[in-house]
């Protein structure tokens, strides 16, 4: 055990997402015989109390000058950004103290910005190597320029990224690495038992069809609605269920009132259920029949396999990771970003055809069961890990 490589992941998320609930796998799962692992986490909020429930995990809890929606503003927003440097360098001075005294070889860290100006500090106080991992598109800013040029591996979670940093940046982006985030397929599989049904009344031969994001308009949302109105008209058996909120502050203050308004038209009128924010994904997915996502851009898209290792067909979009997971009309279907008709037209077709339904979703399974599990991202990171801790600054 004295011999196990000493990793640091750093996470500034302040609310769940894909990334989030990411970083909590595959901290679960990690090799503890070969790998001691350290977290370093907002200390607040719900998002540190989840964290703090993964065993066999050293937890450093540090203030990095994240601002609440009112803040991000106008004014406010220049302040609060100026502000944010004060416990931003002071937690990078602490992470450092305790990086070297309990010997930290390797730091993982996301794209998000906090994260990078914190790695940047870190790099430059400890010299230890780090790992860049990709979740979303490029956004050119000095600092994540910074932080590529400095990372000593960059990995992304699908092809689609690593080609979008590539058109940016340049052939030395052709040094990422594809790694595709994995799930947990015994958490989320067939035949699960679900309270989805009884919770929204529905009828025991309803068709429900969810869509599951964070509400902002790059999700899409507006256009499963509008297609949902769609269906509807002809196939009045089907239900729609929204899950997510907008905790996660997008600059769309005016997107959910948009939704409401949607879903009231009479059309949709009490076939619509906004569920909210869920942590019981696995209780949700096996109520469900349909899953869409109907995201404008999307890095990987953690829903989709999610959906598909419960056995779910998924319509998705044909942006981002998303083809690279589904073959469409083999395990799941594609339509065009913001093409309503399209998928109101996929969705009936798949309503409609309940056999097809139950043998498109084991194929789903199957596609997940061989490509996307959190065991097969796990060990991908855990060698890189390795290749890290022999790197010399």
């Amino acid at each position: 055990m004295t011999n196990r490589i000493k990793v640091l992941l750093l996470d500034t998320n302040d609310a769940f997402g894909g990334v989030v609930r990411g970083h909590m796998m595959f901290l679960r799962i990690t090799d503890r015989a070969r790998f001691e692992m350290y977290a370093a986490v907002l200390g607040h909020g719900v998002v540190q109390s989840r964290f703090m429930e993964i065993p066999d995990v050293t937890f450093w809890p540090i203030e990095v000058g994240t601002k609440s929606a009112k803040w991000c503003v106008g004014w406010r927003s220049r302040l609060a950004e100026a502000w944010s440097v004060v416990p931003l360098t002071w937690t990078a001075l602490r992470l450092a103290s305790l990086c070297r005294r309990n010997g930290i070889q390797v730091i993982h860290t996301s794209d998000k910005k906090r994260s990078l100006l914190l790695m940047l500090l870190l790099h430059r106080l400890t010299g230890l190597p780090y790992l860049y991992h990709i979740h979303n598109n490029y956004i050119d800013y000095p600092a994540n320029r910074e932080a590529l040029a400095h990372a000593s591996l960059i990995i992304a979670n699908s092809g689609e990224m690593r080609r979008d940093f590539i058109q940016w940046l340049g052939p030395t982006m052709e040094r990422i690495r594809v790694v595709y985030n994995g799930m947990d397929a015994e958490r989320f599989r067939p035949g699960l038992p679900t309270t989805l049904r009884q919770e929204i009344g529905a009828a025991p031969d309803d068709v429900l069809i969810g869509i599951s994001s964070r509400l902002a308009p790059d999700k899409g949302q507006e256009t499963f609605l509008r297609a949902a109105a769609r269906v509807a008209v002809q196939e009045p058996r089907t239900r729609f269920v929204i899950i997510g909120d907008d905790a996660i502050f997008s600059d769309n203050a005016d997107y959910v009132p948009l939704l409401k308004r949607l879903a009231a038209v009479p059309e949709l009128t009490g076939r619509v259920h906004f569920l909210g924010f869920r942590s019981d994904m696995h209780n949700i997915y096996p109520g469900l029949d349909i899953l869409v996502n109907a995201a404008w851009r999307e890095a990987f898209g953690l829903v989709v396999v999610e959906a598909m290792a419960s056995g779910k067909v998924v319509i998705g979009t044909q942006a981002g990771g998303i083809p690279e997971i589904i073959t469409h009309g083999q395990d799941g279907f594609l339509f065009p970003v913001r093409d309503e008709q399209k998928l109101a037209e996929l969705l009936l077709d798949v309503v409609r055809a309940p056999e097809r339904r139950a043998r498109i979703g084991i194929a789903a399974r199957q596609t997940v069961l061989e490509r996307f599990t959190i065991q097969r991202q796990v060990h991908d990171h855990e060698a890189l890990y390795e290749e890290l801790a022999g790197h010399k600054s």
